[in-house]
């Protein structure tokens, strides 16, 4: 998530019409943590399984 934040942070420098989300993320332990939760999100799992399975990168590429 930090290199995230950074990019983010070149795209607004430079100007750029582009936008990441960037959220909290806390570490309680070795492997483990908290995310802050996103509204209306969706896992990869769940948007395979309601697209019959397709692979992501026509998820997102091929179904414009």
């Amino acid at each position: 998530m930090q290199l995230i934040e950074q990019i983010d942070q070149i795209f607004k420098r430079k100007k750029l019409p582009l936008w990441l989300y960037t959220y909290e993320i806390i570490a309680t332990g070795p492997g483990c943590g908290v995310l802050e939760f996103i509204k209306n999100s969706m896992s990869l799992d769940a948007i395979k399984k309601k697209n019959n399975d397709i692979s992501l990168d026509y998820f997102f590429i091929g179904s414009f």
